[in-house]
């Protein structure tokens, strides 16, 4: 063994060491150092050839020749990876007007699910998208956002443009759906028993605006919905004609199985004036009809030139790809193109139908079209990728007519076809009479589609080919007849979602009224519900209980009682008034005195400090608002909170008008504020002596017999001192932890901020938010650990679920919240807390068989798990076996890092860390090259790990070689005990 030491200890010097101890070995300097960054801002001499074939080589646009995806279905885009959904989520605004949600066709909470997805919370935000859009998912892939949303983004002038919505939108949902989640009527509603509810409704065409009325007046309670389909198959364009690499098949049909899940009945190949007639549905019963039906029949245009096989139209060419790729999943039974394939046209079909030629074998594609740039009807969603992919584009030219070679249609005319006036929002167009051909293999004309159903020409208006509607989307006429989607003229996928959600409330108002209901019940379009909502969040803390354990702290948030009651009215499970005092030692603040903490020059990051003091009003508007408050909130839990000096006289007189004067449920003692009141013998002035602690505990709760909670000081070095002290004088619970004293940095000049007065005067304000978080969990398992029953109320960064999770796995049993709500709001951040917990302890239960952590896939196994039997109580201080002291821990697992090159970005991140603050284990020749790990000077440190911008990119994983400990010149006598040498476990 000694000898197979020393072998492997020479082998790493040899890797590692030198003859001088000041200089890095020969094979650090050859293998390691050439790249390291040097003499920064020095001119470079580089031939310009070589830039051209770096360029060239590594090319990473994403640009193509078109040929080069023959039979490639894949996806255009990869879905966001959760750093990327993280980063783009942070630069949204969070708008309180928000435009996007205006110029949202289905008017969905943008910035709340943004919200949602920058907090971790993916269920949150796929609940916001799929309450509004029940196609959430395919409205990410396909939503022209361009002409919706991101047009009216008030970031659209920066630097990175417009948010990308639709793919924060397509991540959150997509992420929810790998969950498997199913959809329920929210319980929480009224029974549907009434015989309302059992009336028949039929909807025609199983597309976007069927499946979404049909959702919603399921959620409304409703029994008895079909939808008659004459395909085999629902989705209608999604799965028929928008191609597999826009919109992969797999996320229509879980979209389609959610429509299912609510009981929604599906009748397959029935035809609308062939299997059945609008008049048939009603003598069977049916009280309503919804025509969903899509425009059936192509415009051909160019007259009777179809009979020839390589002359196609939208209507034939892309229904036959998407059986073959999206319904057979057979990429080799699409139709076969080749040579040159023109496509007329210059919608979003047309660039489908010229995207999927490229797909189908065509070496050349070319979109003929009659107008200009300025005006052209596809996307920037689609035309954009059709650039990319090397289709040539022809503006200006009107097709006249195809020429035949040889008995067949091998030539098109072309006239040109040219703007007469100035107008950019209304150009007309004249032919030139210059004309021309063009040859080509194949021809694809995409002129858009009609009506063509005789069941249908009563109801179409003339004039534009479509069916006729009213605002409350009724067929002209007819009071029990609806319509809407493409049979009425929208614009896109979302639009017809949405006529579908509209029809689906007037309905529920037209059955309701027929059935002489008084009241709409609901009143309301439901929510998107899952078994998620129903994990039980409340709990009960020393004899009082709590709807959820998410409360106000003793802050800005609860200056007022109005402020207070709009929290409850928004479901908030507790407050803690603004800390108040007698009227002899009233207060008056200075201004300004709360600011964003220097940490984050970018402001995104809920880190704040304060120089705040306490309430400026009096002890009699917090004792008198107490008993309207809980009048009116009387299951919502109130808690007072009260300073004094170390006075004994002081601290039982405000005791004893909290006990006959108001209605608190709890009371706490603050006993940290760090500034401020201290210099005026309050707050961390009496905090910090364990005597003093006791003292003012016995003095409270020998006056008052609701529970008494002691608000800690995180500045005392041992907080389960000053928790025990407050045990033996009675208090039954401490919150950890209050703000700590801080300082930011000042302006270049000097000038600091806060600046007070025309001296620019600042002080130590007391740091809060994100950066109090560690120091607050810590605070939180210390106590825990020492006086496992005392009960704690965890206070210090709570900004997310997770983050609550944590502290309820070491040691609190509810949460005070500042930071994140002067962040956002209210309701904003309740809705995300409550939704990310409840699914992290959802997933906890349901998808161990998964290997889930809580809302996120992973492919270890779970650390905790949550039984379905437990309420929230039984989760409090699960994780405090994991803590040790160091000297505890175990010597011989050490972890190597590896690295993915399936995500790693080849950005070196971790090759300069590990370069300058580690161990110079890490390989990078700088050319475009993965990192590699040189394992014999790997000590497992993982700060490659924690730099790492790719969330997975690099895992930390078990050795495949001992490790020697490098003590660079041997020691002169080992410590009795002390290991050297640390075999592979992998061995």
């Amino acid at each position: 063994m000694i000898r197979h030491i020393l072998s492997l200890s020479k082998r790493n010097q040899s890797f590692g060491s030198s003859k001088n101890i000041v200089d890095f070995s020969e094979f650090l300097e050859r293998n390691v150092l050439s790249s390291a960054p040097k003499q920064i801002s020095t001119a470079t001499i580089r031939n310009t050839k070589e830039r051209e074939h770096y360029s060239k080589c590594f090319d990473r646009t994403g640009k193509c020749q078109g040929c080069e995806k023959n039979k490639n279905w894949k996806k255009d885009e990869n879905r966001l990876t959760i750093s990327e959904a993280i980063r783009e989520a942070q630069r949204c605004l969070k708008c309180t007007d928000a435009p996007c949600q205006k110029g949202c066709s289905t008017t969905i909470d943008i910035k709340s699910f943004i919200y949602n997805i920058e907090k971790k919370n993916w269920y949150g935000a796929a609940k916001v998208i799929l309450t509004d859009n029940p196609l959430g998912l395919s409205c990410g892939q396909l939503c022209p956002i361009s002409e919706l949303c991101a047009r009216n983004c008030n970031v659209s002038t920066s630097e990175k443009g417009a948010i990308k919505i639709n793919k924060l939108q397509e991540f959150a949902v997509s992420m929810f759906k790998e969950m498997g989640v199913k959809q329920i009527r929210d319980p929480k509603l009224p029974k549907n028993d009434h015989i309302v509810f059992d009336s028949s409704i039929a909807l025609i065409g199983a597309g976007a605006a069927s499946l979404s009325c049909a959702t919603f007046l399921g959620r409304l309670g409703y029994k008895n919905i079909t939808i008659f389909e004459k395909q085999q198959h629902a989705g209608g364009l999604v799965v028929t004609e928008i191609p597999m690499n826009r919109s992969p098949i797999d996320d229509i049909n879980w979209e389609i199985e959610q429509v299912k899940q609510l009981g929604i009945k599906f009748v397959f190949g029935k035809e609308l004036g062939k299997d059945f007639t609008i008049e048939s549905l009603r003598k069977e019963g049916y009280e309503c009809v919804f025509l969903g039906c899509g425009l059936n029949e192509p415009k051909k245009g160019l007259g009777n030139v179809y009979q020839q096989s390589h002359i196609l139209n939208s209507k034939t060419f892309l229904p036959k790809v998407n059986r073959a790729v999206k319904q057979d999943k057979d990429v080799d039974a699409t139709p076969k193109l080749s040579g040159h394939v023109i496509v007329l046209g210059i919608g979003d079909t047309a660039l489908d139908c010229a995207r999927s030629a490229y797909r189908c074998g065509a070496e050349r594609v070319s979109v003929i079209f009659r107008r200009g740039w300025q005006d052209i009807r596809a996307n920037d969603e689609i035309l954009i990728p059709s650039k990319n992919e090397g289709i040539n584009f022809i503006p200006y030219e009107q097709p006249i007519q195809l020429i035949e070679v040889g008995g067949k249609f091998k030539q098109i005319e072309l006239e040109q076809n040219l703007p007469i006036n100035n107008d950019p929002y209304n150009l007309q167009y004249k032919v030139t009479g210059e004309k021309t051909r063009m040859s080509f293999d194949y021809l694809i004309t995409a002129f858009g589609s009609e009506i063509q159903n005789k069941e249908l020409e009563q109801f179409i208006n003339q004039k534009n080919g479509f069916v006729q509607i009213n605002e409350q989307h009724q067929v002209k006429g007819y009071d029990w007849l609806y319509a809407g989607g493409d049979a009425v003229g929208v614009a896109n996928l979302v639009d017809a979602v949405n006529d579908g959600k509209t029809s689906s409330w007037y309905i529920h108002n037209f059955l309701q009224n027929k059935y002489s209901i008084q009241k709409l019940t609901p009143d309301h379009l439901p929510s998107y519900t899952t078994e998620i909502d129903n994990i039980d969040l409340s709990i009960n803390i020393l004899g009082v209980n709590f709807q959820n354990p998410f409360g106000l702290a003793s802050a800005p948030p609860t200056t007022s009682y109005p402020m207070i009651k709009r929290a409850f009215q928004e479901g908030w499970g507790f407050a803690v008034v603004k800390t108040f005092v007698l009227d002899k030692d009233a207060i008056t603040n200075v201004s300004p005195r709360i600011y964003k903490s220097t940490t984050d020059p970018l402001k995104q990051d809920p880190g704040y400090a304060n120089i705040e003091l306490i309430s400026e009003k009096s002890a009699k508007y917090w004792l008198e608002g107490s008993k309207q408050i809980k009048k009116e909130f009387p299951n919502h839990v109130l808690i007072g909170s009260i300073m004094c000096q170390h006075i004994e006289k002081d601290w039982r007189e405000l005791t004893r008008k909290c006990k006959n004067e108001a209605q608190f449920d709890m009371l706490e003692l603050n006993l940290s504020c760090p500034h401020g009141m201290t210099e005026l013998g309050m707050g961390r002035a009496c905090g910090e002596n364990p005597q003093i602690v006791k003292d003012i505990c016995q003095w409270v709760t020998s006056e008052i017999d609701i529970p008494v909670i002691v608000k800690i000081t995180p500045n005392y070095p041992d907080s389960a001192v000053i928790a025990q002290a407050a045990k033996e004088g009675g208090a039954k619970a401490v919150t950890l932890t209050n703000t700590f004293p801080t300082l930011m940095d000042p302006d270049p000049l000097g000038t600091p901020w806060p600046a007070v007065g025309e001296e620019n005067n600042v002080t130590y304000g007391g740091g809060c938010g994100s950066m109090l978080r560690p120091i607050a969990l810590r605070k939180t398992s210390e106590v825990a650990k020492a006086i496992p029953d005392l009960t704690i109320f965890g206070s210090g960064g709570i900004i997310q679920g997770d983050h609550a999770l944590s502290f309820l796995r070491y040691g609190a049993s509810a949460f005070q919240i500042c930071s994140a709500v002067q962040d956002q709001d209210f309701a904003t951040v309740l809705y995300d807390l409550k939704t990310s917990l409840q699914a992290h302890l959802y997933a906890s239960q349901n998808l161990n068989q998964k290997q889930w952590k809580g809302q996120f896939p992973s492919t270890s196994k779970p650390a905790y798990g949550f039984s379905s039997n437990n309420k929230l109580k039984n989760l409090v201080g699960t994780g405090l076996h994991h803590i040790k002291d160091i000297a505890d821990m175990k010597r011989e697992d050490f972890l190597i890092p590896k690295i993915h090159e399936d995500s790693c970005l080849k950005c070196g991140r971790c090759y300069l860390t590990c370069l300058d603050s580690g161990y110079q284990a890490i390989k990078f020749d700088n050319f475009n090259s993965f990192p590699t790990i040189i394992e014999e000077l790997c000590t497992g440190c993982a700060l490659c790990h924690a730099v790492c911008p790719v969330e997975g990119s690099i895992s930390m994983e078990i050795r495949a070689t001992d490790i020697v400990v490098n003590r660079g010149i041997p020691l002169d006598k080992e410590p009795e005990g002390l290991i050297n040498h640390i075999p592979s476990r992998k061995k």
